[in-house]
């Protein structure tokens, strides 16, 4: 009883905020990501399961630029934004960047047999949060969320509502991290 009405919280959640995100479009009011305040800069720990079991972790990915996914197979618009993720993955290959997508409240099976639905199929790390854990901890309200996680390893933005990752603006938005990140180390 306690998961249905979590998960039907979540759902609310996330038509209210695709409702405002498609309000701050319509007006000019909103941008596609909103900046972390740099006393939440440092994510809470991000230590999960991958779909064969094997434990990762956010600190593996230091030196990329690194977006990470909340997401559920019952969100639409969570299966709407995933092949754009793959899409940008792909052209992003040969830099510093990579897309974790934390998998919300369901088991590995079930996001298995769900993900066997794209063609291509995904490539990038899919981890489980079976029990919200790690959700909570991240202060994710709403699915799809997604913050950017910049090389030294600081959140730095946070989008609520899906987005298109392959169009220019976001996509451009992250080179510009994937860039900014490359000269401070030169400097350094």
């Amino acid at each position: 009883m306690t998961r249905r009405l979590t998960v039907a919280a979540f759902v609310v959640a996330g038509l209210i905020a695709a409702t405002a995100s498609v309000i701050a479009s319509a007006t000019g009011l909103g941008d596609l990501f909103t900046p972390v305040p740099s006393q939440h800069a440092s994510p809470p720990e991000l230590r999960l399961a991958d779909l064969d079991g094997r434990p990762r972790a956010l600190p593996e990915f230091l030196g990329r630029v690194v977006v990470v996914n909340f997401w559920a197979s019952w969100c639409t618009p969570c299966v709407k934004e995933l092949p754009s993720m793959q899409v940008v993955r792909n052209r992003l290959a040969a830099e510093p960047f990579e897309f974790i997508a934390v998998n919300v409240g369901e088991d590995a099976g079930q996001v298995a047999a769900f993900l066997q639905r794209f063609d291509p199929p995904l490539d990038f790390p899919v981890l489980l949060d079976e029990n919200m854990v790690v959700t909570k901890q991240w202060k994710v309200r709403a699915l799809p969320t997604s913050y950017i996680v910049d090389r030294a390893g600081r959140a730095r933005y946070i989008a609520t509502g899906a987005r298109n990752f392959d169009a220019p603006e976001v996509f451009n938005a992250i080179r510009v991290l994937i860039a900014e990140n490359s000269t401070t180390e030169q400097d350094d």
